[in-house]
């Protein structure tokens, strides 16, 4: 006899219906208390009553590859988790798809802790074959949980403000995302990509000042320019 109510699942049993588990593979963590809903589960949704089909929201990982994640161990950085997803996403969703620039890949860029009027979490730029956007990682992955993907986000930046789109992204909840470039054929190489998404991410985090008068050369055509980037200003 193990104590446990007739009915009970026998993960439950052991590890208890609140537990949080963690990837082995990517460390992203499951947290029943905020559950999966963009994959089918809903807050309160303990591991073992997890969508049949359902897999690591970081890496695609199946439910086995998970375990109790330990108190004292740093869980996976949100940013990691999320190039993760998006390789996954690039692996499978987007391979051989006509609009990616095959020379380019996943790549983070810039991130940093900011906080965009009340919202607190990580900004930066993520570099994809087939887009370059803006992305807002908020603290709280339960922040805009009301507000469904391609719903307008309206976020403060040092720059101005802007409106950003709501996209869901597994255990990391509702994030906002600005697209800044779409036909990624326009650079050649990863450095280009990764430079204009620097260009890009220093232009939204500066105060609104004069800029400065511009003596260097000319940068070659592939390489996007701060009035090429944001010529459609804030919202």
């Amino acid at each position: 006899m193990t104590g446990a109510p007739p009915n009970a699942d026998p993960f439950d049993a052991g590890f208890g219906a609140a537990t949080r588990l963690a990837c082995r593979d990517c460390g992203a963590v499951y947290d029943p208390a905020l559950g999966d809903p963009a994959r089918g589960a809903p807050v309160g949704t303990s591991f073992a009553r997890l969508p049949e089909r359902w897999a690591c929201p970081g890496c695609g990982a199946a439910p086995h590859r998970f375990g109790p994640a330990s108190a004292s161990a740093p869980e996976a950085e949100p940013t990691d988790t999320l190039i993760a997803a998006y390789h996954r996403v690039a692996a499978d969703a987007m391979s051989g798809v006509a609009i990616g620039n095959p020379a380019l890949s996943v790549e983070a860029v810039g991130f940093r802790a900011m906080t965009c009027g009340r919202v607190a979490g990580r900004i930066g730029c993520v570099v994809a074959p087939w887009f370059l956007n803006a992305v807002m990682l908020p603290d709280d992955a339960a922040r805009w949980t009301a507000a469904r993907d391609g719903d307008a986000l309206a976020l403060s930046l040092p720059s101005g403000a802007y409106r950003f789109n709501a996209a869901r992204m597994g255990a990391l909840g509702t994030l906002a995302v600005m697209p800044l470039v779409s036909d990624m054929a326009v650079f050649a190489t990863q450095a280009e990509a990764r430079d204009a998404a620097t260009l890009a991410l220093d232009a939204l985090l500066q105060t609104n000042a004069a800029p400065p008068v511009e003596t260097a050369p000319a940068k070659p055509k592939s390489a996007l320019s701060r009035r090429a980037l944001f010529g459609r200003g804030a919202a």
